[in-house]
């Protein structure tokens, strides 16, 4: 399927007529009293969590809360299976196509990712059509997964690595209840299935663009069009559901003991993305003190180190250096990398820059691991120092 008036702009794959048009609804979603009553409990219950340990930069709160209830707002915009979209989700505010659009960041949201999720259930049959759309395609993977539960899951997964595509960058993939018939692009819908989740890793922030997707469901469906009121619904009981997920997520970093790491571990186990191993840590730097990473490539096709704060959101990457890619960071001698957290500048490329934030949560991500792969974990060494003390 390809339609030209689909696409909006010939510079951003992600920018297409059904963003846009999800984008308004989940803005009118926010108005109506499901989601009001939503956001009203949502406020509570982060309030009697967070306001003492998080304390010192509960004036990020309010901000944390709007992107939290817009982020489900979009999600209940395009939860119609029976009429899948293709909607990008865990962005910040921006102002696009002359409208003011909410940010929707939660849980350690990487501002490398493009995320984008399609809606699909049991008993449908998909294509999703896309188009790779500069000279090195980014990292991809294509999740099914589940929301019905404690925590989301991955039920199956393709790996672009693993992909069938065309000799210009096209591909198609499938999603049914049916097994794969053979090697191909598909993935196989099994019961409590909500949506397609893809993340599109980029590099090169200047040249790397996401996919161009577009999706249609070969059956017919046997209903019209949610509502209003059907899609309020499902946008208020996701955000409730997803606040205590939501919470072991930002405990987990903020949760552990200051300025340790733990040891990388798959993602799989705790909802995140099974072909990603990652480690967090509860940073808490004083201004004489920095905070010193050295980590190895593992054979990672796409590796990054993300600052984020008392709430797990991102910091302002846009406008400071809270997050570094593979394509971005410089390696040591030996083939490592060596990251320095501090409050200033050490003098170093690879410095993450903390926002004047005492605390924040650190995180690396390790993942597209390619076939030939030797088997070498990821791994790193960790330790506090005194600025004045820093190697340089």
């Amino acid at each position: 399927m390809t339609d030209d008036n689909y696409f909006l702009s010939t510079a951003n794959p992600a920018a297409t007529r059904d963003q846009r048009e999800l984008e308004g609804k989940a803005l009118a979603l926010l108005e109506h009293p499901a989601l009001l009553r939503a956001r009203q409990i949502a406020t509570i219950l982060w309030q009697q969590v967070t306001q003492y340990p998080a304390r010192d930069q509960i004036d990020r709160f309010p901000n944390m809360i709007d992107e939290y209830l817009y982020h489900f707002a979009l999600r209940g915009a395009n939860s119609d299976a029976a009429y899948p979209r293709v909607l990008r989700i865990m962005t910040p505010p921006g102002h696009w196509f002359g409208r003011d659009v909410p940010g929707s960041r939660w849980g350690g949201d990487s501002p490398d990712f493009i995320y984008r999720m399609v809606p699909v259930e049991p008993g449908g049959s998909y294509r999703l059509t896309g188009k790779a759309c500069c000279e090195n395609p980014p990292s991809v993977t294509y999740s099914l997964v589940t929301v019905d539960g404690s925590a989301p899951a991955t039920i199956a997964i393709l790996d672009s690595l693993d992909m069938v595509t065309e000799p210009g960058g096209d591909f198609v993939i499938t999603i049914s209840d049916q097994p794969a018939d053979g090697p191909t692009n598909h993935l196989q819908i099994k019961p409590g299935v909500d949506h397609l989740l893809v993340r599109d890793a980029l590099g090169d922030w200047l040249n790397d663009k996401p996919n161009r997707l577009q999706v249609e469901r070969l059956d017919q469906p046997n209903r019209p069009p949610l509502s209003d009121d059907q899609l309020a619904a499902n946008a208020a009981k996701q955000a409730l559901n997803a606040l205590y997920y939501t919470y072991y997520c930002t405990q987990s970093g903020s949760g552990q003991a200051p300025n340790e790491l733990r040891p990388p571990l798959s993602s799989a186990p705790f909802g995140g993305m099974a072909t990603q191993w990652g480690t967090k840590g509860n940073l808490c730097l004083e201004e004489d003190e920095a905070f010193v990473v050295t980590a190895n490539s593992a054979g990672a096709l796409f590796r990054n180190v993300v600052l984020c704060d008392a709430f797990f959101m991102s910091l302002n990457y846009w406008e400071r250096t809270g997050s570094l890619n593979m394509a971005q960071m410089a390696a040591d001698a030996d083939g490592s990398f060596t990251y320095v957290v501090a409050h200033r500048d050490p003098g170093i490329h690879n410095w993450l820059d903390t926002g004047g934030l005492r605390r924040t949560i650190f995180g690396h991500r390790w993942q597209a691991f390619p076939k030939d792969h030797n088997g070498e974990l990821p791994q790193f060494t960790a330790q506090l120092v005194k600025f004045q003390h820093l190697n340089r």
